[in-house]
């Protein structure tokens, strides 16, 4: 075959493929004759015309094309392996002439970049300290979250965290916009209403009925889409209004909320788990962070094919996630007023942003020789199995426990989701020590607990990650995916 190849913007390659006039003249003898077998011509049995005939008769073009589809679709894979082309996604063709068949096919290639200058990126740690204001705020959100309702004795308009029930209707001229609602029960300042509607509302009494018309304009964005540019006339009816009746934080509300001996226990543990949440979030930022230097050094194409299969990816989740609460996909779209198109349209900057972060990622490892020996994945596996506990010989029961949670890691399945974990975190721990000088992400962070000290009787749990997930940088499936691959290529 004679081939022509040209590199496209988008990380597409153009395949000129002309097929040779002996290759070509033997594929078409082969589509005559394949197809002169089934062929009834006046006057010739069945099959036995001579070829002149059956070309006369039915149309050289007829053959050609039979010829060509076959012809192409070997050139095609011959070109590919003879040029050590990736695709990506579907190729695009366009037939120029059918003897001898010439084609050109677009395809969408794994993109090729030069990596920017890694080592040169630095950033600052954060510092996850945990303050007492901290801790007070989520002490006080406890108190607000087991506080009890209590109807409010005194005559006075509804005001900032109050519970109120009404009844309401909402028409558009004499038509109803929406089904009229009973016994709806809201909390100011906290249900997310309508500012103009809540302006209302605090100014009645209850057992009061008030109608009133709102006017939403065209460019209001505080306003549901299907309501801007509408005048809607509005029929409230108050007719229940709570206030909260706050608990005493003392030791019974520390053991109520979190099974704590006391407000100190508490507290104790509210600042533990705001610090975890902090530690993890001050990692998760310095690591988007230094990627996003890195992204802005590396000049790297992505063809629309890849994000295509993000965004799909990306889709498939969320509707997972809307089946498990229980509600349809179609049903979503209804309730906020969209179409899937305009979502995927909205998805395709973050799935660009993943494929991009991930790439430039794997391009790390193996610049950086990242990788998981089977030494490595056995020793985890012992230390989270409780083998460096060093157990007293007559510790049977401890014993037996670390053996099997021993069998239950070195199962496929975990040793893999290990594997995976292990990775990510010698890359990550890598491109943040390179850009944070040695110093680390976080200052004052938390500390995990060695595993071997609370793996506990739950011998079926997964292996935690010791560190904070990368899920902003890559999606979780994509990364550890990628990170197998990379792996197993550094294994090799």
């Amino acid at each position: 075959m004679k081939l022509t190849t040209e590199r496209k913007p988008g990380s597409l390659v153009e395949l000129n493929i002309t097929a040779e006039d002996k290759e070509f003249q033997e594929a078409l003898d082969k589509a005559i004759s394949r197809q002169a077998r089934n062929l009834q011509i006046p006057g010739f049995r069945k099959g036995k015309a001579p070829r002149r005939m059956v070309e006369s008769y039915y149309g050289r073009e007829a053959f050609l094309r039979d010829a060509a589809e076959d012809v192409m679709d070997r050139l095609y894979r011959e070109a590919l392996e003879q040029e050590d082309i990736r695709p990506v996604g579907e190729p695009d063709v366009e037939v120029v002439q059918l003897e001898p068949v010439n084609f050109v096919v677009t395809v969408p290639v794994y993109p090729s970049f030069e990596l920017g200058d890694y080592t040169a990126v630095r950033q600052e740690p954060i510092d996850a300290t945990v303050t007492d204001e901290d801790v007070d705020e989520v002490l006080k959100r406890l108190q607000t979250q087991q506080s009890s309702w209590a109807e409010v004795s005194e005559e006075r308009t509804p005001r900032e965290g109050d519970q109120i029930t009404i009844d309401y209707s909402v028409k558009e001229g004499d038509q109803d916009f929406q089904e009229p609602v009973t016994d709806a029960v809201w909390i100011l300042g906290e249900t997310n209403l309508l500012q103009q509607l809540r302006d209302k509302i605090e100014e009645m009494h209850v057992g009061g009925t008030e109608e009133f018309d709102l006017v939403f304009e065209e460019d209001d964005e505080t306003a549901d889409p299907q309501i801007r540019g509408k005048e809607l006339k509005y029929s409230v009816t108050l007719k229940g209004l709570k206030e909260r009746q706050l608990s005493e934080i003392d030791d019974e509300f520390a053991r109520t909320v979190a099974d704590a001996e006391s407000v100190e226990d508490l507290k104790q543990q509210i600042r533990e788990d705001i610090h975890q949440g902090k530690t993890n979030d001050a990692r998760n930022e310095v690591l988007n962070a230094i990627v996003d230097q890195i992204a802005e050094q590396t000049d790297l194409d992505l063809p629309e094919a890849m994000i295509d299969e993000e965004v799909e990816h990306q889709l498939g989740h969320r509707k997972q996630e809307m089946q498990q609460q229980g509600m349809q996909w179609e049903q979503v779209l209804r309730m906020s007023n969209t179409t899937e198109e305009a979502v995927k349209a909205d998805m395709r900057p973050d799935a660009a942003r993943r494929l991009r972060n991930s790439m430039l990622l794997q391009e790390i490892a193996k610049r950086e020789n990242i990788e998981v020996s089977e030494q490595d994945l056995d020793a985890e596996i012992d230390r989270v199995a409780g083998a460096d506990l060093n157990l007293d010989v007559d510790d049977e029961e401890a014993k037996a426990r670390a053996a099997r949670l021993r069998e239950v890691y070195n199962s496929d399945y975990f040793r893999n989701v290990l594997r995976n974990d292990m990775f990510e975190k010698k890359l990550t721990d890598r491109i943040i020590e390179i850009a944070t000088e040695g110093r680390g992400a976080v200052l004052n962070g938390w500390t995990a607990p060695d595993p071997a000290s609370t793996s506990g009787t739950d011998e079926t749990a997964e292996p935690a990650s010791e560190t904070p997930s990368s899920a902003e940088i890559a999606d979780d499936d994509a990364m550890t995916a990628e990170a197998s691959t990379a792996n197993e290529t550094n294994d090799q």
